[in-house]
Formats: structure tokens, C-alpha cells, sequence
């Protein structure tokens, strides 16, 4: 029986890609071990610490499509150590010489950490290559509608125009950050772990510099400074990266949830002939991916204070919070390959409603520019004056059930103060936009020049 979104064939894809899934299954965490023992044997056996022969052969035969793994798990389950079961299970296969240095000098922590962080890699190419994918996507889009002029929201009311190219600009800078802090500390998160059971490396001899040297650069992996069993700050950091990437999709998922709303309309997912909304009302079109962009970053952000709780390790070694960055680590990355997925489909498939947008800037009947109207009468009697003079307004309309703009109209101060046809100019959304096209060229131009 299994359980879990991840292990349910009907839930998976709603969780995760199956490309993801691949880099953290069973197979390729065992591929990932076995890459560890090999390189260090290769190491140890060109520099004359093991025989070369048993170096060779632990090579040829310390290979994941060895394993059988019920053999595997049952060996594991007798010795009550996973690593000494899967040590065990290739001693078994090799010749006593040979089974005598396989895993010699490594603690159980080198190779998990080893394995990880190599697993890690290369679901931080799936990530990077997605992540840039959207970046590239958003800046087209940026351009595009750099002048569509658009209702601006704060605490889910209209504020101010802003332009739709602006809103996607915003999204695009922060994401671009993430993205090169991602490949920023690609030296410092990808490292291997060779330093024995206390982190001294006693167990590699006089050696041990030129060893750990030759077993980083094998793996295609950076050298530690020290030893990092109990420095988790690596996983943290790029977990870290991790979680506000999340965050940052999470935002973009709620706003376009916001604007499918039907008394908005100005975004709608796409439904492909055949794809159904609801079972029970026919008509239905929920934003369900955008619903679903918004869940995993949720998720995603639950597994941080694991992460956060692993750097408490005691001593030299323990697994009391070492095994959290097992459970979340893996899980962050999996989450995340189904965010991205979900938004990269929502950004080329979705439809953002032009029309809607251009007649929503109207809908409050002249509110959405109540601070530029603010600051043309402050030029006469002063910005708090005149707050004060449109707030009488906006109370005595809504009392009366007019509109902010016929209430403008019929006030005898306004009268006095502004002309109808500089009302009219002060009413006007799309010359209110501020600096919005010009920060968002600046955005798609420096931009451009990373991800042309």
C-alpha cells in the first residue's frame, strides 16, 4: 500500500513532475551512493591506498543496475542501517580482497551527504531551466503590455492605475534575483562530504588532503573547507532560495485567482476542449491552477522551518535533525517542479482580458483617481485640506448613491477650484501612471541582456 501525493499515481502530477520525481526515487538515490563509493575508490586506488585491482573492481560492480532491491532492503532491515545493508549487499558480490575496501575511510554521513547534494544538482538544473523559461515569458510579456493601463489594487480595493506590464515587470525582477542567487551559490551548496566519522579524516591517513581533493573534483563537486556533517547551513540556504521563489509564485498565483474572480474578468485560465470545472455545474471555469500555484508555495514554505530546525545537529554527529533535510529537502524541490510547471502553463496558455481591464478602470466612477485629484486641489489649499475635502465628498456621495465622479461634479468647492475640463484631464486613468513604463523598460532592458 502506499500513501502520501507523491506515491499515488492519481495525485502525483498534482504535486510534482515526473522529472523531479526520477532525480529523488529510490533508483537514482542508490545510482547517487554507488557514484560516491566508486569515486572514492577510483581516488584510492590511482593513489596507491587500496589496490588497484579492488579499486577497478569495486568500480565495475558497485553500480545501481546490481542491485536487486528487495535483496537490498532485506540486508538493510537485518543490519538496522541502511548503508551498512547496502555495504554488506555489495561486499557479498565482490571478491574478499576487493570487499575488504569498498567505503573505506567514508562515515555513513559522506556518502547521504555526497548523494544528496549530487541529487540535489541535478534537480537544481530542472529548477534553473524552468525558472528561466518563466523569466523569459514574463519579460515578453512585460513588453507587451507595458502601456495597457489597469486598475491598481492595495488591500484588495482600487487605489491607482498602474499598467499591466508594470505588474509583471515587478514579478519579473524579483524572480531574476532568485535566479542568480540560485546559480550564485552553486560552488558553496554543491559539496562533497569526505571527512570520516568526527569530521577529522583520521581514517584517511597522511593522505587525506590530496584524497578529499581528487574525490570532489571526481564528482564534479567543490571541496569543503572543513568538515559539514553539522554545518546544514548548504541545504538550508539553497532551501532557503527555494522558498522564496515559492513565494514569489505564490504572490503571481493569488493575484491572477484575484483577477479570475467574475466580478474582475480580467484573467482567465485556458479550458481546452474536453477540460471540465466542476461536476456538478456545467458553466463552471475555476482558476484550479492558479488555485494550485498558491497551495504548493504554501507547501513549500511548511518545509522551511524544518530546514531551519536542522542546523541544531549535537556534537560532532547525530540524525535527530540531519533526517528533516531528508524529508523536506526533497520535498521543497518536487513541490516547486509542480509550481513552475503550473505557472509556465498559466503564463502561455492563459488569457489576460483587455477589454475587461480598460472597462474596470471606470467602474468605480472616478475613485480609482482620487489622489490625483488630492494633489490638483492642493496646489490651491493644500494636500491635507484637500483630503479632507474629498473624503466630505466621497461620504456625501455614497450617502446619496452617487458616484464619486457626479458628486465632483455637483460639489460648489470643486467648482470653484477646478475647471470642468482640467476634471476631465485629472479623470483620465491612462495619463496617471507614473514612472510604470519607463521602470518597466529599465526591468525588460537589463534583464534582456541576462536571458536573451
Amino acid at each position: 500500500m502506499t500513501a502520501g501525493v507523491f506515491a499515488l499515481m492519481t495525485m502525483q502530477n498534482e504535486f510534482s513532475t515526473a522529472r523531479m520525481r526520477e532525480v529523488w526515487d529510490d533508483q537514482h538515490r542508490l545510482e547517487k551512493m554507488c557514484q560516491v563509493e566508486a569515486a572514492l575508490a577510483k581516488v584510492q586506488g590511482a593513489m596507491g591506498i587500496i589496490p588497484e585491482e579492488a579499486a577497478r573492481e569495486i568500480q565495475a560492480k558497485v553500480r545501481v543496475d546490481q542491485i536487486e532491491l528487495r535483496r537490498l532492503y532485506l540486508e538493510s532491515a537485518r543490519a538496522g542501517h541502511f548503508t551498512s545493508g547496502f555495504v554488506k549487499y555489495f561486499c557479498a558480490g565482490l571478491s574478499k580482497e576487493a570487499g575488504q575496501y569498498i567505503h573505506y575511510g567514508l562515515t555513513t554521513q559522506d556518502v547521504l551527504d555526497t548523494g544528496v547534494v549530487l541529487q540535489l544538482k541535478e534537480a537544481h538544473q530542472i529548477i534553473l531551466e524552468h525558472l528561466e523559461q518563466i523569466i523569459k515569458r514574463l519579460l515578453v510579456q512585460a513588453n507587451r503590455y507595458q502601456e495597457t493601463v489597469i486598475v491598481g489594487r492595495a488591500h484588495g480595493q482600487h487605489a491607482a492605475p498602474t499598467t499591466l506590464g508594470f505588474k509583471l515587470a515587478v514579478v519579473v525582477d524579483e524572480l531574476a534575483r532568485y535566479h542568480q542567487r540560485l546559480m550564485a551559490i552553486e560552488d558553496f551548496v554543491f559539496t562533497a562530504s569526505m571527512s570520516g566519522v568526527v569530521g577529522t579524516q583520521a581514517s584517511f591517513g597522511d593522505q587525506a588532503e590530496a584524497v578529499e581533493s581528487a574525490f570532489s573534483e571526481e564528482l564534479g563537486l567543490s571541496q569543503a573547507r572543513i568538515c559539514w556533517h553539522t554545518q546544514r547551513d548548504r541545504f538550508i540556504e539553497y532551501g532557503h532560495v527555494l522558498a522564496m521563489i515559492a513565494g514569489c509564485l505564490g504572490k503571481l498565483g493569488q493575484d491572477l485567482y484575484d483577477l479570475s474572480r467574475s466580478e474582475i474578468g480580467e484573467f482567465s485560465e485556458t479550458y481546452q476542449k474536453g477540460r471540465q470545472g466542476s461536476t456538478t455545474i456545467p458553466t463552471l471555469r475555476p482558476p484550479y491552477m492558479c488555485e494550485a500555484v498558491i497551495n504548493l508555495g504554501q507547501l513549500i514554505g511548511q518545509n522551511m522551518s524544518l530546514m531551519y530546525q536542522s542546523s541544531r545537529l549535537t556534537h560532532e554527529k547525530d540524525t535527530i535533525a540531519w533526517r528533516n533535510q531528508w524529508v523536506a529537502l526533497p520535498e521543497m524541490c518536487l513541490y516547486l517542479s509542480a509550481q513552475l510547471n503550473y505557472v509556465q502553463a498559466l503564463l502561455k496558455f492563459g488569457h489576460f482580458d483587455l477589454e475587461k481591464m480598460e472597462a474596470n478602470l471606470s467602474v468605480k466612477g472616478g475613485e480609482l483617481l482620487s489622489e490625483r485629484i488630492m494633489f490638483k486641489l492642493g496646489e490651491k489649499i493644500g494636500k491635507e485640506a484637500a483630503h479632507e475635502v474629498l473624503y466630505q465628498i466621497i461620504n456625501q456621495a455614497r450617502e446619496a448613491n452617487l458616484s464619486f465622479e457626479e458628486a465632483l461634479r455637483a460639489d460648489n468647492t470643486i467648482q470653484a477650484l477646478v475647471s470642468s475640463q482640467e476634471l476631465d484631464q485629472v479623470l483620465d486613468p491612462h495619463t496617471y501612471i507614473g514612472t510604470a513604463v519607463a521602470k518597466t523598460q529599465a526591468v525588460i532592458q537589463a534583464l534582456e541582456a541576462l536571458y536573451d
